[in-house]
């Protein structure tokens, strides 16, 4: 018997130092394991911040600078506004309907006389078009015109002759004096 007893407390030893050997591997799996979470949560933050800023270069700044070029001075963000109240903007600047969910088209008559369904986009014909059809007539008064000047017109320069009249002081009385 004493025999059965050594034999089960070298058993029961060797099941320690296994069950020893187990909880290490354990416990550097879970260390392991939250420091590859910490790792996947950096990479997945600097991954979202990179899609951001190559959303902002790519699809965010050339259309602020459209909208910009378009837009009275300081009227760009609230050209935006009005627009993105009738419409979203779906990929390739197309402006989709609030109303349909689909993309927003403008009859407009062609070279033939025939009516043509033409696809409205975000860019300075489209806001152009907006305004012509009355669909936004808000948008008239943020919009720049077209600054022509035609047949010949001054414009804004000066008149043609800048020489002031000179004084006439023979004309004048003083005091009733002259």
């Amino acid at each position: 018997m004493t025999d059965n007893v050594a034999e089960l407390k070298a058993e029961i030893e060797k099941l320690r130092e296994k069950n020893a050997q187990l909880l290490n591997e354990k416990k550097k799996t879970a260390g392991s394991k939250d420091e590859l979470a910490a790792q996947l949560e950096a990479i997945t933050q600097e991954r979202d911040e990179a899609k951001a800023e190559l959303h902002r270069l790519t699809v965010e700044a050339p259309r602020w600078e459209t909208l910009e070029q378009v837009a009275m001075p300081n009227m760009a963000d609230t050209l935006l506004r009005e627009i993105l109240h009738y419409f979203d903007i779906g990929e390739g600047e197309a402006l989709i309907s609030k109303e349909t969910g689909e993309q927003f088209q403008i009859t407009d008559p062609d070279q033939t006389g025939s009516e043509k369904a033409v696809p409205v986009k975000l860019d300075e014909d489209g806001i152009r078009m907006l305004y012509a059809h009355k669909v936004i007539p808000a948008v008239g008064a943020m919009i720049k015109g077209s600054g022509a000047t035609g047949g010949g017109a001054t414009g804004g320069r000066t008149p043609i002759s800048t020489q002031p009249e000179p004084y006439n002081q023979k004309s004048t009385r003083r005091f009733g004096l002259s």
